[in-house]
């Protein structure tokens, strides 16, 4: 077995985690980055707007299980460059868009080039050329990409505020040409040769060939437990300030707190290494679900104390990190190595439709019941996906 050097020393590593970051930036966070001047300029509510984001991440999870069975079968070292000259097209098309019917189509193809080029896909092949000591290189690249959105915001306001939104979009097309596209090109070809190395161990683990994912032992503890953990984080993150105004935090500490999450992402995962690998990685799991839980419990509790906004945003930004690393971790050691990269995009699938469901549910739901409801679900999601993770365990 072929020694994996010390991060600082890994090329593909290094490669994922810098392209990993910049297209987060590009087509993921650019979203929410620049959604406000879309709005303004067009005259589009913020359903409507708001919607074709919901579109792009359910196509995404649509093609999750498809583009990791293509990774399965040793096809990274295409797809990733295929997905990321999509997305630069997709980048160009948006920054001449003028309808809403456009719009929509155009982060629909976005969506499909996120399944090609996100978290997901970059983890299969990194999982699939490492195995078990795939577990440091993720949470080097999910340190890196952590800070996507703080690249994200202010470099879109920069270049708006000197140019227009327009602008700021073929920038950021500019970036993931230059970059993103060499960085991916090698770091999918590298490790898919690592891959080929070690082709013989591939089948360790419970799944064997021929069986689909949703049929495999443990998928669905899994993918519900996760789903529902991604139904809490993303009503929370899409209704942020309503929540806070209607708990009646003042604006300055909202600001904060919504701020703060992000740095603690990324605190969360360097906890995480510190820890070390031999941390069990379920354990890990149940307890950044029952974290997010409390986080929920907090931002309730603001509207008592609204100090306790911090305390929020830090327990769900550390909790949310967490997940980010270990999912990946959890997925290989339930479901096996074969097939991997199909089982780490079944389950992507169901968090992807629970996180694209998100915005809209939580607005209803605030509508017809009040923002109590929401929190009370947002709640009530982690701790029913910790007892359905719980019974993997058992």
């Amino acid at each position: 077995m072929t020694a994996v050097p010390p991060i600082w020393r890994d090329g593909p590593v290094l490669a994922f985690m810098c392209a990993e970051t910049l297209i987060w930036a590009a087509i993921f966070y650019s979203f929410p980055a620049l959604v406000l001047q879309w709005q303004a300029e067009f005259g589009w509510s913020s359903t409507a707007a708001l919607g074709a984001f919901s579109l792009a991440l359910g196509l995404q999870g649509l093609a999750a299980p498809w583009i990791g069975r293509a990774i399965d079968r040793g096809l990274a070292p295409w797809g990733f460059p295929l997905g990321t000259i999509g997305a630069i097209g997709g980048l160009i098309a948006l920054s001449q868009v003028q309808s809403l019917w456009a719009f929509y189509v155009i982060w629909a193809w976005l969506g499909l080039m996120m399944g090609f080029t996100l978290y997901d896909a970059c983890f299969s092949v990194v999982t699939r050329a490492r195995g078990p000591r795939a577990r440091a290189a993720i949470t080097a690249i999910t340190l890196a990409a952590g800070f996507a959105s703080t690249l994200a915001y202010p470099l879109t306001a920069l270049v708006s505020a000197a140019a227009d939104w327009r602008a700021a979009v073929w920038v950021l097309a500019g970036l993931v040409a230059l970059l993103v596209l060499p960085l991916v090109a090698y770091a999918a070809r590298r490790l898919e040769t690592e891959a080929q190395a070690r082709k013989p161990t591939l089948t360790e683990g419970p799944a064997g060939p021929g069986i689909r994912a949703s049929k495999r032992s443990g998928y669905w503890p899994i993918a519900g437990g996760f789903a529902l953990t991604s139904l809490g984080v993303g009503i929370v993150l899409s209704n942020l300030m309503p929540l806070m105004a209607a708990l009646d935090v003042p604006e300055a500490m909202a600001i904060l707190a919504a701020s703060t999450i992000g740095p603690a992402q990324v605190a969360g995962r360097v906890l995480l290494i510190l820890a070390g690998a031999h941390v069990a990685a379920r354990a890990v799991v149940l307890g950044a679900f029952l974290m997010l839980a409390t986080a929920s419990v907090l931002l309730g509790a603001t509207a008592a104390l609204p100090a306790l906004a911090l305390a929020f945003a830090i327990a769900q930004g550390v909790g949310n990190g967490v997940i980010s690393i270990l999912r990946p971790v959890v997925i290989r050691e339930a479901m096996g190595e074969h097939g991997y990269g199909e089982s780490a995009g079944a389950v992507a699938r169901l968090s992807l439709f629970a996180f694209a469901i998100a915005p809209g549910l939580g607005a209803v739901l605030a509508d017809l019941l009040g923002h109590g409801a929401v929190i009370a679900l947002c709640v009530a999601a982690p701790l029913t996906g910790a007892l359905m993770l719980r019974r993997l365990a058992q």
